[in-house]
């Protein structure tokens, strides 16, 4: 099957809130969640397929406090259906870096579809 990077898009603009404890950032047809727990950064994406074909989504998230203590995590969602959204999630981070950011700081470093040509 044909894949290739799908036509440019405007830039989304980020907004972020907090939901109790979880920080979240939308951007776009991605959602970020942020959640400080004991062992790390609990990071659960979600992402939204507005292409007409099916689409596989490289998001790679970084989450940090502001005073050093940062850590990423690669997420690969694949052939996400049309119209359909997809999940993902992962403990990012340790308590060995430091003390875990009780207010994370969320960024997406890379978020890059390749939508299905045929």
């Amino acid at each position: 099957m044909e894949q290739s990077s799908p036509p440019l898009r405007p830039s989304p603009a980020a907004s972020v809130h907090t939901e109790g404890r979880t920080r979240v950032l939308e951007y776009g047809d991605l959602v970020v969640r942020a959640t400080p727990e004991t062992g790390g950064v609990r990071t659960e994406i979600e992402v939204a397929n507005t292409y007409e074909r099916n689409a596989t989504y490289s998001v790679k998230i970084s989450i940090a406090d502001g005073k050093g203590w940062t850590a990423y995590n690669q997420f690969w969602l694949q052939d996400v259906p049309s119209g359909e959204t997809r999940r993902d999630e992962a403990v990012i981070g340790s308590k060995d870096m430091g003390p875990i950011p009780q207010i994370p700081k969320i960024y997406v470093d890379d978020f890059n579809p390749i939508v299905d040509q045929k």
